[in-house]
């Protein structure tokens, strides 16, 4: 792990289906519904407690949809029981972090919580770079470990929680609830890149530390950086590889891109000595880390 002087000198180093009438009959057979499902996906054989979708599956192109990096949506639609059809959509993104941004930030989920919209009930799972959608009749109950179970079929399931990256930024002073997505705007301007953002507080100090969700082309990274307010900064040594800049009135910030590639900042109401500390501690972290 470096220390506050290593790291000074280490950042500044580096600026139809075919014959499937039979195929049913043996599926049913081998129990194919429990079998995991490898990324060429055949949704015709993606079962709901045994029971094959109906033939009107329509997947359609991310691009129809004003939703960031999502690939394409499926549609699916289960006769469960007479009078009750249970419609399945899946929204499949680029990555793990546009389906967490959109599932924090959209508005639309509420965890587990089911949703009454109508007469419909809807209820929601997000599993690595996929959401699911389920709405079924308010009136009918449906388990959520059932619903989970459908989800498993999928290859690279993992269900709910903050991605991994996370646990590289800072323990100590976060404040609950004030975790974030962030990939259309960064730190107020035009992101390039995705991040992840953790926000803390110490009695009367608070702060942001951000980390992006993987590693950055340089010249993205400096792409974003010529949209910062840039400013000398006062009482340190300054860094040719680091960013200083004014986030707002009174808001000091820091930014790096480090050796390998991924970017860290550190911005808030704090003196420039104050928050070169922590952002030396969150740069230790992200290098150190393993993802």
């Amino acid at each position: 792990m470096l220390n506050f002087k290593s790291m000074n000198r280490f950042v500044s180093s580096v600026l139809p289906r075919f014959v499937f009438a039979g195929a049913c009959a043996v599926l049913f057979v081998l129990s194919a519904c429990e079998q995991k499902v490898e990324e060429n996906i055949d949704y015709t054989l993606m079962c709901y407690k045994d029971i094959w979708p109906m033939d009107e599956i329509h997947i359609s192109d991310g691009s129809d949809y004003d939703i960031k990096a999502l690939e394409k949506k499926i549609d699916l639609r289960y006769p469960v029981m007479l009078g009750d059809t249970l419609d399945v959509s899946i929204l499949e993104f680029k990555s793990d972090v546009y389906a967490l941004d959109y599932y924090m930030n959209s508005g639309r989920f509420q965890g587990i919580l089911p949703i009454l919209r109508g007469a419909f009930l809807e209820q929601s799972i997000r599993s690595a770079s996929r959401i699911f959608i389920f709405k079924h009749d308010s009136f009918r109950r449906y388990e959520r470990s059932d619903l989970e179970s459908y989800v498993r079929q999928f290859s690279n399931s993992r269900h709910g929680g903050f991605p991994q990256e996370f646990l590289s930024l800072p323990f100590e002073h976060r404040e609950p609830g004030r975790t974030s997505i962030q990939t259309k705007y960064f730190i107020g301007v035009k992101a390039y890149f995705p991040v992840l953002a953790q926000s803390y507080r110490d009695a009367d100090l608070q702060w942001n530390v951000a980390r992006s969700w993987e590693q950055v082309e340089e010249n993205d990274f400096i792409a974003w950086g010529r949209q910062l307010n840039i400013v000398e900064p006062k009482g340190i040594y300054r860094e040719n590889s680091t960013l200083y800049f004014e986030a707002g009135k009174g808001v000091n910030g820091m930014a790096t891109r480090l050796p390998g590639g991924r970017v860290v900042a550190a911005w808030g109401y704090l003196d420039w000595q104050d928050l070169e500390r922590k952002f030396f501690i969150a740069s230790d972290r992200v290098y150190g880390a393993r993802y």
